[in-house]
């Protein structure tokens, strides 16, 4: 052997860890699978993402090898891996996914009711600062055309009557 004789206890308490690591790599795997759907990711996403989900169960299977049994690689360290992704996915997997979908939903009916609430205020605001800048642009725009008006009236003659005269006799 390469250390010292465990006992029974302790082999099961290393079978229960390395179980515990298939049982978070199905959990974490209905998360992937369901945030994918729902982000609906084309194929080089998808990949992209099977690798960083394949790389991070590759991690917890390392750290749960570690602390099951300090990296002592063995044949049930795989075996108790893949025997409690079963159990994750035979007893646990469709309670787990309705929660996720649960969730999702709430939070995207959260995120619609925010952005509704927002856009709400952002029209109210709009009116009200149109109904604010209306006096003030109402004044401008008045004070303008009288300006405009004196105007033409030192000229002694409209701007319309000068057009009308340049267009009657255009220069030769």
């Amino acid at each position: 052997m390469w250390g010292k004789e465990r006992d029974p206890i302790s082999e099961l308490v290393v079978l229960y860890k390395v179980m515990l690591s298939g049982i978070i790599i199905g959990f974490c795997f209905d998360f992937y699978r369901i945030f994918r759907r729902r982000l609906g990711l084309n194929k080089i996403l998808t990949f992209l993402g099977d690798l960083f989900f394949s790389a991070a169960s590759l991690l917890i299977i390392y750290y749960f090898a570690q602390k099951a049994n300090y990296l002592q690689w063995r044949l049930y360290l795989f075996g108790g891996n893949l025997l409690g992704l079963i159990i994750y996915l035979y007893f646990f997997s469709s309670y787990i996914t309705k929660i996720f979908n649960g969730l999702l939903e709430l939070i995207v009916g959260l995120w619609n009711l925010m952005i509704k609430a927002v856009t709400a205020f952002g029209y109210g605001v709009t009116n009200i600062l149109t109904l604010m800048m209306a006096v003030p642009y109402g004044i401008l725009r008045w004070s303008g055309l009288l300006f405009f008006r004196i105007g033409e009236a030192i000229a002694k003659e409209s701007a319309t009557k000068v057009r009308a005269r340049i267009t009657k006799n255009p220069k030769q």
